[in-house]
């Protein structure tokens, strides 16, 4: 009797969750799911994209910066493996 109780007690919760979704409606998830698309939407027509001059000056800008910082690093790098190659250099 213990376990019919408690699985009783189980269906019950079961059973009040399933009527609190069908109080909702069962086009909660995706009325939600549909208006979390339509605010993103919205949003994204509220941006001020950069045209396409600006796009082209920031993206050389950005190749710029790159390849000096790896010159860069390709320097101490050659300069740190010429001063200790003699600490590792085996003979």
């Amino acid at each position: 009797m213990a376990v019919g109780g408690r699985l009783g007690g189980i269906s019950g919760v079961r059973a009040a969750v399933q009527e609190e979704a069908a109080r909702r409606g069962g086009a909660g998830r995706w009325a939600r799911l549909k208006a979390y698309f339509r605010d993103s939407w919205l949003e994204l027509q509220k941006v001020i994209w950069p045209t396409q001059e600006a796009v082209v000056k920031m993206t050389g800008l950005v190749l710029a910066v790159v390849l000096v910082v790896s010159m860069f690093i390709f320097t101490w790098d050659r300069i740190l493996w010429t001063i200790t190659q003699p600490l590792f250099h085996v003979k």
